[in-house]
């Protein structure tokens, strides 16, 4: 199994990722029994992708209608390309929809890039890849087209996620300007600093862990490095958040790993 994506009738839609882990382009759809279980549910098969898009680390979203977008592909049938493909999963209709990447040249490259569902309901979505670009756009849901945002990014969108908060605000950890961290204003659709962490997230290659908006209201940035850090939402402030520990000498830490609030 690859992404895991719950849909809004608590389905769940996952990627198969293939034998060797490459991604494919097809997809399964778990369904609960009548008492809420998924331990005793039931799989089946949905519509597949196009079968020339069979993408590997992508950007993904529920949209507000209860559509599924994913937008580019580090890999693509297992190659490093930085896909700027895209695609929409109805699973009313049970088919897949392609939709076209933003215009302009830095978005030759989509790969892995972050995105969010901003609190008025827009996808948005940042083009990554090995250029550092700081392209990013908005979609128009019912015309799936796209509109530039995001003026005045310090770096590129690169191994980066976007956690939005409970001002609507996007707030990001920058993997190549560290120890800086972004605010991305909806309002104004552009960036500013948020301040630095207290200690850099971003190890040599460049990767971070994830960040997760906690039920209290502040956002946990996990690190690369064994760091990790808290963002007070109150009051726009980072602090030191408990370090991952040293187990038989070796630093634990969470580069471009997973994580969830349960």
């Amino acid at each position: 199994p690859g992404a895991m994506i719950q849909l809004t009738n608590g389905t769940v839609l996952v990627q198969n990722q293939g034998p060797k882990n490459s991604g494919t382009s097809y997809w399964w759809r778990l369904t609960p029994n009548a008492k809420g279980s998924y331990v005793h549910g039931t799989w089946s098969k949905v519509a597949s992708l196009p079968s020339d898009y069979a993408p590997l680390y992508f950007a993904s979203a529920v949209l507000p209608d209860g559509r599924v977008i994913i937008m580019g592909g580090e890999y693509n049938h297992g190659k490093l390309v930085w896909t700027n493909r895209g695609a929409i999963y109805d699973p009313v209709a049970n088919t897949w929809t392609t939709v076209q990447h933003p215009k302009g040249s830095e978005w030759v490259r989509i790969g892995d890039g972050p995105s969010t569902v901003l609190a008025g309901g827009t996808f948005m979505l940042g083009a990554s890849g090995y250029s550092g670009t700081t392209a990013e756009a908005l979609l128009n849901e019912a015309k799936l087209t796209w509109r530039e945002t995001g003026a005045g990014k310090a770096d590129g969108n690169g191994e980066e996620g976007w956690s939005l908060l409970p001002n609507s605000d996007v707030l990001t950890v920058d993997t190549i300007d560290a120890p800086n961290t972004e605010i991305y204003s909806p309002s104004t659709g552009s960036w500013t600093s948020a301040g630095d962490t207290p200690a850099s997230l971003i190890d040599g290659d460049g990767e971070v862990g994830p960040q997760l908006l906690q039920p209290d209201g502040s956002v946990f940035a996990t690190g690369a490095t064994g760091a990790n850090a808290i963002y007070n939402t109150s009051t726009s402030t980072w602090s030191a958040g408990p370090s991952f520990p040293v187990i038989g000498g070796q630093q634990y830490d969470v580069a471009d790993g997973p994580a969830a609030v349960l």
